[in-house]
């Protein structure tokens, strides 16, 4: 980066509406969704806002979807729309960053679903830790459906899911199941696996560079 050039705000990616997210700008532009740190508050006086565990996981969630590829077997689709199951405190931060966003040239939608069989539909489903007693279930109901499968819930990989958030170091980061990825007609960029805390499976046939 040239001295004076100014760096690139997460906001403008998702069109954030929190200013304290800024990104770094190398490996592309997956990492810069990953390494979130805090923008100067507007009043110099003021302490800097830190980004809450839902913010950043709303921010994954919007990002997962550039890094997303379904093949031409899936259904052709008027909306991106990310679908979220269970109750979970990551809500109101998804509904405002979704407001506006375009990702893979479609409008975001975010739905907060009753029931695991409205799913179907969506591109990305999160799958809430209350759901966790019925995480099997759920995701059988989904099948072989081109949805991205992601929760926090605990042993998520191992019961089937795609992507699964954690807990290191005090930040948040997740987990890939590309067994459970390659059941599907998605693709994943390798981008986005090479900033996985941990990928388990074989990468799919494909994969996206």
């Amino acid at each position: 980066m040239r001295p004076g050039s100014p760096r690139t705000p997460l906001s403008r990616r998702v069109e954030l509406p929190l200013r304290w997210l800024w990104s770094f700008a190398f490996s592309r532009v997956i990492t810069a969704t990953l390494l979130l740190v805090n923008m100067p508050a507007a009043n110099p006086a003021a302490p800097p806002s830190k980004p809450s565990e839902y913010d950043v996981k709303a921010a994954y969630l919007l990002n997962f979807g550039r890094f997303v590829r379904f093949s031409s077997a899936s259904r052709a689709r008027s909306s991106f729309d990310i679908c979220t199951l269970g109750h979970d405190a990551m809500d109101s931060s998804l509904d405002a960053l979704g407001t506006n966003t375009r990702i893979q040239n479609l409008p975001v939608h975010v739905t907060h679903l009753a029931d695991i069989s409205g799913a179907r539909s969506c591109a990305i489903v999160f799958i809430s830790a209350t759901e966790s007693d019925r995480v099997r279930e759920d995701l059988a109901i989904l099948g072989d459906a081109d949805v991205l499968t992601v929760s926090d819930a605990p042993d998520f990989l191992q019961r089937g899911g795609m992507i699964q958030f954690l807990m290191l170091s005090n930040h948040i980061r997740f987990a890939v199941n590309l067994e459970a990825v390659s059941r599907s007609h998605i693709v994943l960029s390798s981008e986005l696996l090479r900033v996985a805390s941990s990928v388990s499976g074989k990468p799919p046939t494909g994969e996206l560079p």
